[in-house]
C-alpha cells in the first residue's frame, strides 16, 4: 500500500511539475518512450533518448520546434513533456564518453604523384617507429580487461580441491549418531539436524487411507512442496514404512488404487535419485520430536512454515502428523 501511494504521488507530481524554461538555441533530448522516432531503437542496448537537437523556435510554453536532421522523418513540433533539456553545465564525462581517435594509416605515395613533393619523406628508422606506435595503439584499443561478474568477485577463482569420497558419503547420510572425522587436517563432528519441516493436518477423506496410502501420499506431498530443491538431486528417504520402496519399484501387474497410482506417477520420474532407508519411528529422534509438536489452531497459513490448519485439501496429497 505504501509503495502504491508513493508511485501515485510521483505520477501526480510529474503531471503538475512546472514547465521547463526552454529558449531558442537550447539543446534538448527526445525521450523515445514518449515520442518514438522510426529507426532510433534497433536493439535493447540502444539509448532510449535521441539527440541532442537544437530548439529552432518556441511556439508556446508547451510546444517547440526543433532543427531535425534529414534522416529523422518526424514532425519537428514537439511537446515540452517529451523533451529533456541538456544541462548548461559542462559534461564531466565528455572525455571518457568520446571515442578514441581512429589510427592514422601511413601510405607510401607513388614517386610521380603530386603529393610526393609536398609530404616530407621519412627515413626507415622513423617509419618503423611510427608503424610500431600505430600497432601498439591498435592493440591497446582492442584489448579489453576482463573481470568476473560482481557476484563472484569475492570468491577465489581457479582453485582446485580434491574430492573426499569419505566426506561425501558421510554427508549423504543418514547419520544415526554423531560422527567424528578429519577433514583437511581438522577434526569435525557431523551431526544430523533438521533444516526444514513440513507438516499439515489430514483431511477427513485422507483419514480413511490405509497405512501404505497415507505414507506414500505424505512423500508425494512433501516432494511436490520442495520440488524446486529436490528435483535432480540425490535424496535419501528415511521411512518407518518398509513397503513404500516395493510399491514404487514393483514391476508386477498389481492393481493399485487411485491414490497410490497418482503418487506413483509423481514419484516414478525421480525414482533413480531416491534411496530408501528403513528406520523405526522411535529410533529417528528428529522425526519423533517433530511429530509431537502440537499444531496451533489459530495459526495463520502465512505465518511461516507449513504447519497449517488443513486448508490444503487436495485429494492426491497427504501428510500424516509425523
Amino acid at each position: 500500500m505504501v509503495s502504491a501511494r508513493r508511485e501515485q504521488k510521483r505520477r501526480y507530481d510529474a503531471r503538475r511539475a512546472p514547465l521547463p524554461q526552454i529558449q531558442a538555441g537550447d539543446r534538448v533530448f527526445v525521450r523515445l518512450a514518449d515520442r518514438p522516432i522510426p529507426g532510433a531503437v534497433g536493439s535493447k542496448l540502444n539509448a532510449r533518448k535521441s539527440g541532442p537537437f537544437v530548439v529552432d523556435e518556441v511556439l508556446s510554453p508547451h510546444r517547440v520546434r526543433l532543427l531535425l536532421p534529414d534522416g529523422v522523418a518526424v514532425d519537428p513540433v514537439m511537446s515540452v513533456e517529451q523533451l529533456d533539456l541538456v544541462p548548461p553545465t559542462p559534461d564531466p564525462f565528455a572525455l571518457a564518453r568520446a571515442g578514441s581517435p581512429s589510427p592514422v594509416r601511413v601510405v607510401a605515395d607513388a614517386p610521380d604523384s603530386p603529393s610526393a613533393c609536398v609530404s616530407p619523406s621519412l627515413d626507415p628508422e622513423s617509419r618503423r617507429d611510427v608503424v610500431d606506435g600505430l600497432e601498439s595503439e591498435q592493440v591497446s584499443s582492442s584489448v579489453r580487461g576482463r573481470r568476473p561478474p560482481p557476484g563472484l568477485r569475492d570468491f577465489e577463482l581457479g582453485t582446485l580441491a580434491a574430492a573426499d569420497s569419505e566426506l561425501e558419503a558421510a554427508l549423504r547420510g543418514p547419520l544415526v549418531r554423531p560422527r567424528l572425522m578429519v577433514v583437511d587436517g581438522r577434526r569435525v563432528r557431523l551431526v544430523e539436524r533438521p533444516v526444514a519441516f513440513l507438516s499439515r493436518l489430514t483431511t477427513p477423506g485422507e483419514r480413511k487411507f490405509v497405512a501404505s496410502e497415507l505414507e506414500l501420499s505424505c512423500l508425494a506431498w512433501a516432494y511436490s512442496k520442495l520440488a524446486h530443491l529436490l528435483e535432480g538431486a540425490f535424496c535419501t528417504v528415511i521411512t518407518d514404512h518398509s513397503p513404500m520402496e516395493k510399491m514404487l519399484q514393483s514391476q508386477n501387474a498389481v492393481h493399485y488404487g487411485p491414490t497410490i497410482s497418482r503418487c506413483r506417477a509423481l514419484i516414478l520420474p525421480h525414482l533413480t535419485n531416491l534411496r530408501f532407508v528403513y528406520r523405526p519411528g522411535p529410533r529417528h529422534n528428529n522425526v519423533d520430536a517433530l511429530s509431537r509438536l502440537v499444531p496451533d489452531p489459530g495459526r495463520s497459513a502465512s505465518g511461516g512454515g507449513d504447519v497449517l490448519d488443513g486448508s490444503d485439501s487436495t485429494p492426491d496429497s497427504a501428510l500424516n502428523p509425523h
